[in-house]
């Protein structure tokens, strides 16, 4: 008899395994060939080998644990299943799915309800009564065939107790003044008697004097077994009377328990009901890694690309703490009988941890310490609270207050986040440049003396301590050290730390990390945590915005071990994270690395950009020539051109227009219609007004702001408000936004001016809806008044009064679900991504975000968008070359991947010919496959990927992905004309056989295009030795790049180093690319854009002694994907964003941290120029006449952050300094004169 078995999801059915051997010891002839789903989908030798397995089977047995398409290569294995002749049992939580399989088993319905009862009741004797069947039913033996057995399928279990023992009875074995932790685990492990690691957790957990309620369960209710289901479980063990019995709940289970409790059909993706928040307790993940002990610890990556679904991203959707493994999956004897064993340190921290949130939730909130820990990175004092999007200092304030009405011990209430910063800078921060070490120990909030921090530092682990020794010297070491103490910056208000997060330490070791890439933070960083905890007292700590550096430390990128830093720093204390919505990636791996609960909060409100100063002048100009065009008015026209080219040169236009500076106006009369579509599209560009305050709701014209932002595209199938009235006008939206300069045929107007007219309407309407209060009725009565006939119109206004407003008013969630975070009660979990895509169902925020399945990526849109946005790329290519692109680099972030959908996939998989394989069901990816040269019409590119760590860390499927497609077309029989990557690929196997490789070798090392970050560690280098100015030229920057990023990924490379290799690589690109799918976010907002595809820029040209064509692809709107140069890009921002008033004034609400955002802009401005010459000389010239030569924005700055004042200025004459800027000696006599007006006012304030 021979079975087949495949666990998907399932693991090995270990049941099976040892009912087998059991049997073949009595002599029963029976063969079982058992796999999983996760090895076959990774390990293509080990999948031929079962199909030919498949292929001879008596009998095929099938778990799934989760959706078909979860095992990507089903439908191959499928194949075999419909055309052999033994039996098929397909099991699955979805019904349908079984229902579609059902003639696959080929014998009566009896029969499959015996099996299906046999396989779901589970357990060894189960497992021997489906053996005993098959060779009854199957082989037609004479053998006696038990009946199905009936086990628990929930209940108690603890080691010290009966295994039948009732709720009633263990309850009355419990302390019920000690606090209380719930754990779950699978019934399986109970059947199997598989409890060493539950055991651990249970007797690490009441050596923390906590009282424990362990319980087996079934997810799904089933009327075959009499499961209860999860539902009903956490009701009658983990409540009583409507109210939770426990102070917290610990999970051994992996999966997303909310979904699988209702599984539906495996299309849905709406979450239903959500017990978890019904029990409102602190839900701890604590997983079982598939590695063995050894190999977990020493795999980097932590956990293996197969499970990270299943223990991490599957669990965030419940709102579940993701911690650490407390289990390894282990082989016991030779008969490869598995087990799972605990991981005994591990185990502890969980324990510790689950101990941390009781006790958080059981201190009354007057007695309760909270850290509020602000950023300060680069640690400058103009840089006290950065957060992206958020104003970190004024939702301080809200935080304190709210706080205070709860009762806890706030001894002061700041009355704005100016007074949060100056009283932090009134003690010491990360940057003492003004103090005197007597000073500082006399300001600092705390001392740590040499002999206390020696005792905390012993008790880390010994590898630990070599590798802090090794970068930082004996301890305490001389970061923020003073007189043999480590001082503790911030501030004490009753029981609330107010402090900054420690320096890391990359900038005072801006060299040295050429070559230690994997440097680790100083000794004051450890010892900051360590007294928090140790001498402080802190119940939890609340990181405030995003964000910080200790999700950032080395170690493990998920599963992290005692020696990875992250959980060497933080401990078991309770981390609460307040998050902007539109960064799932870097808020992932705060969740992963420092298990923290996410509290995401709305993006700045977002406004049309519109016209101001030169942009309208000229805009009107240009409408008027048109005009007189059309009307056939000669004079008129060359009059207007003169004025047009007059002013189109005063402003410096031309650059943008591509054009010399000595264009005259006969040739710039050409460029008019470009000009113009310009010029709307500037209009049009969505820009921030001001910064988010944690928790507040935007008001009064933020709030109508938000509202059209987020109804200018299409929510799902509600029509975007603009369209709907566009079509009401008999008008086509794409055509007036692609067709700007034409005239409407019928209307005689011109397309930009309609659209203008679409867009005033729009927010008309909207202005009407906000006086009416939002009342659906009212409002729907409005627009069809003002829009008389519409459809489409009325339903996006029903939408925005039912749907969007709600969701914005419950904004306030962030501070209510703060304040339950604090209380250690259930943070509700939600989706994530840039609301402003056609996402307005993502809110309300002050959710514990999750993020997407890895497996879903590319999804169908993400598809359609990459393939756009690369044949722009191409085109743009051909236009400026007149040749198609050979060698192409993108940059990859993993937050673009999970907020697109993975339109950068996409655009990677078609420029190389491949497209995805998707499921028929549920949208997974299950492969790859080539297009024919013959479709793709043109040469495949052969691309070259620099990932980021966290990239790397999220996604190891894509990075299979990618390297299996790379080896598809290398592996092609076509000319080199058609394949780009094969033509390199066989001159440089040439090359490297000649220098003494070995033939194999040659071929590993000439099909590797993935590189990315040391393994272990994250970043590019390049903004430290930026920031730090311990730079000469590009080459140096080039080289920081190649550094940090020449290590090889693909599906047997974990980050080999191999910087020779990427420095060749990066000299033969063509094109650079890195692509942004919001406007939420520009070029100017992040420094990783310039670190990152900057740094790629600057290696082309030091390298490869050429400028490449760098661009910038842009899917705000997913139906209209448009691609700039990197320099186009740059001037498109300033225009829109950095030179609107509409956007400083925004800023000047927000006083201190408003101003940072200014000297922000600087940094991150003189950073693309310094790695991708980006900016052109009126940039700067601008960027100082706004902001400083213009008085009353300068005394703005004076008054509210002075800090930020000399700082820009010093880094504008860095870029005079450089050559970076040829400005005149007026200006720079004027920046010198500022910046050492700012000296001397702070040497006055801090003297």
């Amino acid at each position: 008899m021979r079975i087949v078995d495949i666990g998907a999801g399932t693991g090995k059915n270990e049941a099976l395994i040892r009912a087998t051997a059991l049997l073949r010891s009595e002599g029963y002839a029976v063969d079982l060939f058992s796999e999983t789903a996760e090895n076959l989908d990774s390990n293509e030798r080990d999948f031929q080998r079962t199909l030919e397995k498949t292929e001879e089977a008596d009998l095929v047995i099938l778990h799934f644990h989760g959706a078909i398409p979860n095992f990507k290569k089903f439908s191959r294995l499928h194949e075999i299943l419909e055309r052999i002749d033994a039996p098929v049992f397909l099991q699955s939580e979805i019904m349908e799915e079984m229902q579609e399989h059902r003639h696959l088993f080929r014998l009566s319905d009896l029969e499959y309800d015996t099996v299906n009862r046999y396989i779901r009741l589970g357990g060894e004797e189960n497992a021997r009564g489906l053996l005993l069947w098959a060779l009854h039913s199957i082989e037609g033996m004479d053998v006696t065939v038990p009946k199905p057995v009936y086990p628990r399928t929930e209940g108690i279990y603890h080691p010290d107790h009966d295994r039948d023992i009732s709720l009633e009875e263990y309850l009355k074995t419990t302390d019920t003044k000690k606090p209380t932790a719930g754990i779950l685990f699978w019934q399986g492990h109970w059947l199997m008697r598989d409890l060493q690691a539950i055991d651990a957790l249970i007797r690490e957990l009441e050596g923390q004097g906590m009282n424990t309620i362990p319980v087996f369960f079934q997810t799904s209710p089933n009327s075959v077994t009499g499961s209860l289901g999860i539902r009903k479980v956490i009701e009658q063990y983990f409540m009583e009377e409507g109210v939770a019995r426990i102070d917290v709940l610990i999970l051994n289970t992996g999966f997303s328990q909310i979904f699988l409790a209702s599984p539906g059909d495996g299309t849905e993706h709406e979450p239903p009901e959500n017990f978890f928040d019904t029990l409102d307790v602190p839900v701890i993940q604590a997983m079982t890694t598939f590695h063995s002990y050894e190999g977990w610890k020493e795999d980097i990556q932590g956990l293996q690309a197969t499970e990270l679904s299943t223990n991490v991203v599957w669990p965030e959707y419940d709102g579940q703490i993701i911690t650490v493994p407390i289990a390894s999956t282990e082989i016991g004897d030779s008969q490869g009988k598995r087990h799972v064993a605990p991981i005994r340190n591990r185990v502890g921290r969980v324990a510790r941890m689950a101990a941390e949130w009781a006790r958080l939730r059981r201190t009354p909130p007057a007695q309760r310490k909270l850290a509020i820990i602000l950023h300060q990175n680069p640690p400058r004092n103009d840089m006290v609270g950065g957060a992206y999007g958020l104003d970190a200092p004024e939702s301080v304030v809200t935080m304190l207050q709210a706080l205070h009405e709860q009762g806890y011990y706030v001894q002061r209430l700041p009355g704005s986040g100016n007074e949060v910063v100056r009283e932090i800078l009134a003690g010491v921060s990360n940057d003492c440049e003004w103090l005197s070490p007597r000073e500082m120990m006399e300001r600092a909030a705390g001392l740590i003396n040499g002999d206390t921090y020696g005792r905390w530092f012993e008790n880390i682990p010994a590898r630990s301590r070599r590798e802090m020794m090794r970068d930082w010297g004996e301890p305490p070491g001389e970061i923020l050290a003073a007189d043999g103490n480590l001082i503790v910056p911030g501030v004490i208000n009753g029981n609330i730390f107010i402090g900054l997060q420690p320096l890391r330490g990359f900038l005072e070791k801006a060299m040295e990390i050429y070559e230690s890439t994997d440097l680790v933070m100083p000794h004051q960083y450890l010892a900051y945590y360590r007294w928090l905890k140790e001498d402080f007292g802190v119940h939890a700590i609340i990181h405030v915005g995003t964000h910080g550096t200790l999700e950032w430390l080395p170690g493990k990128g998920v599963g992290l071990s005692e020696e990875c830093f992250p959980d060497v720093v933080l401990d078991d204390i309770p981390h609460i994270y307040p998050y902007i919505i539109d960064n799932p990636g870097e808020g992932a791996q705060a969740k992963r690395r420092s298990r923290a609960v996410i509290l995401d909060h709305l993006i700045p409100a977002m406004m049309r950009a519109d016209g101001y100063g030169e942009i309208e002048d000229i805009e009107m100009k240009l409408q008027e020539y048109f005009r007189a065009v059309n009307a056939r008015d000669d004079n008129k026209v060359k009059l207007l051109l003169e004025e047009i080219h007059r002013d189109v040169k005063k402003h410096n236009l031309l650059n943008d227009l591509g054009l010399p500076e000595d264009t005259p106006p006969q040739e710039l009369e050409e460029h008019l219609n470009a000009l113009y579509h310009y010029l709307c599209d500037v209009k049009d560009n969505l820009i921030k007004d001001g910064l988010h305050i944690f928790g507040q709701t935007p008001q009064e014209e933020r709030f109508t702001e938000l509202v059209y932002s987020l109804t200018r595209l299409n929510n799902g199938d509600v029509s975007s408000l603009r369209q709907g009235i566009a079509e009401n006008m008999g008008l086509d939206l794409h055509d007036l936004q692609e067709n700007a300069a034409q005239f409407h045929p019928e209307l005689g107007e011109l397309k930009g001016a309609l659209l203008e007219d679409v867009d005033k309407r729009s927010r008309a309407l909207i202005k009407g809806m906000d006086e009416l209060g939002y009342e659906a009725a009212a409002c729907t009565d409005l627009a069809a008044h003002m829009f008389p006939g519409s459809l489409q119109v009325p339903e996006t206004v029903e939408y925005i009064c039912s749907s969007v407003v709600p969701r914005l008013r419950n904004t306030t969630d962030e501070i209510r679900n703060f304040l339950r975070g604090v209380d250690g009660h259930y943070v509700p979990p939600g989706p994530s991504g840039a609301p402003t895509r056609g996402n307005a169902h993502l809110l309300p925020t002050g959710r514990n975000f999750f993020s997407i399945d890895p497996a879903l990526i590319p999804t169908p849109s993400a598809w359609e968008v990459g393939k756009k946005l690369a044949d722009q790329m191409v085109a743009r290519y051909i236009e400026e070359e007149g040749c198609y692109p050979e060698n192409v680099g993108v940059v990859i972030f993993a937050t673009d991947t999970m907020k697109s959908g993975g339109d950068d996939i996409a655009y990677v998989l078609w420029l190389m010919g491949l497209r995805p394989v998707w499921s028929a069901r549920g949208s997974v990816v299950t492969g790859i496959e080539v297009i024919p040269p013959s479709e793709l019409g043109r040469p495949r590119v052969d691309v070259t990927l620099r990932i980021t760590g966290l990239f790397r860390d999220a996604f190891p499927n894509l990075i299979h992905m990618i390297d299996d497609g790379v080896k598809m077309i290398a592996a092609l029989d076509e000319t080199e004309e058609e394949n780009y990557l094969l033509k390199h690929l066989r001159r440089e196997l040439i090359d490297s056989i000649k220098a003494g490789m070995s033939e194999e070798q040659a071929h590993e090392r000439a099909v590797i295009r993935i590189f990315g970050c040391p393994p272990g560690t994250y970043g590019v280098g390049v903004g430290e030795l930026v920031e730090s100015s311990k730079w000469d030229s590009k080459e140096d920057l080039a080289n920081m790049y190649v550094a940090w990023g020449g290590h090889a990924y693909g599906r047997d490379l974990k980050g080999e180093k191999m910087p020779e290799l990427f420095r060749m690589r990066l000299s033969q690109l063509d094109v650079t690319v890195k692509n942004h799918n919001s406007r939420e976010i520009d070029i100017l907002d992040n420094d990783d854009d310039y670190m990152y595809h900057g740094g790629m820029i600057s290696c082309v040209k030091a390298f490869g002694n050429k400028d490449p064509l760098s661009m910038v692809g842009d899917s705000s709107d997913p139906d209209r994907p448009r691609s700039r140069r990197v320099d186009e890009e740059g001037r498109f921002v300033f225009r829109s964003r950095v030179l609107n008033p509409k956007w400083l004034e925004g800023l000047k609400r927000h006083g201190y941290r408003g101003a940072q955002e200014l000297s922000i802009l600087v940094d991150y401005a003189f950073g693309w120029d310094a790695t991708a010459d980006m900016m052109d000389d009126w940039m700067y010239q601008s960027l100082a006449e706004k902001f400083l030569f213009d008085e009353e924005t300068k005394q703005w700055i004076k008054e509210n952050n002075p800090y930020a004042l000399r700082q820009m200025a010093g880094r504008l004459l860095e870029a005079v300094q450089r050559g970076m800027w040829d400005a005149d000696e007026e200006t720079v006599q004027k920046l010198t004169d500022i910046y050492m007006e700012g000296e001397d006012m702070l040497e006055g304030m801090n003297g």
